[in-house]
């Protein structure tokens, strides 16, 4: 399962998030920041493991929402309280 989520589905964005990732790590190491430290773990996180709103498109409104099926011409009912 792991396996296969690593070496399947790699598409442009996760190789963005993955280049950005390695480059932050880099400034990172260079600068001696661990705030850019902990952006380029986020980054490199989720592109190994296809996960995030910007990597794998799983966060987004769905295009069609469930509908129950309304028969627009029957009445509804009503009850009469006394």
């Amino acid at each position: 399962m792991i396996k296969q989520k690593l070496f399947t589905n790699w598409h442009t964005m996760r190789w963005v998030a993955l280049s950005v990732g390695v480059f932050l790590a880099v400034m990172a190491i260079l600068h001696e920041d661990t705030l850019t430290g902990f952006f380029s773990a986020f980054f490199i996180f989720q592109a190994v493991t296809n996960t995030g709103c910007m990597v794998s498109q799983s966060c987004g409104v769905p295009q069609k929402s469930p509908v129950e099926s309304v028969n627009d011409s029957s009445e509804p009912e009503f009850k009469e309280i006394k």
